[in-house]
């Protein structure tokens, strides 16, 4: 998480932080969370923290990316973060939150 806020300083002038609730285009940051990606796109299967080291994976793979390269668990929650970007550029993400709070971005499948 300090990894995270100390890249988001960093780029933050370039790649400021989507503040609305739907991606109008452009250069953006946003807010997203793996266990949430992974949940919305198991849909109703369920998710557990206690699988995550399992059920991750497979939501990559289903999603046609190539984990060979995915050595640890931040690898596989970058990427399902990075999936989610995919989504949000395709418009295909729900914004849970609010303005005050902020929005947290997750796939719609």
């Amino acid at each position: 998480m300090f990894n995270g806020e100390a890249i988001y300083q960093a780029f933050s002038s370039a790649f400021p932080l989507l503040t609305a609730r739907d991606f109008q285009g452009g250069r953006v940051s946003f807010e997203t969370f793996p266990h949430a990606v992974t949940c919305a796109l198991r849909g109703q299967e369920g998710t557990s923290a206690k699988e995550k080291r399992r059920q991750r994976p497979e939501v990559l793979e289903n999603a046609k990316i190539d984990i060979s390269g995915l050595k640890s668990i931040d690898d596989f929650d970058a990427a399902l973060c990075a999936l989610s970007a995919r989504y949000l550029v395709e418009g295909r993400t729900y914004a849970y939150g609010n303005v005050e709070g902020g929005y947290i971005h997750v796939p719609i499948p």
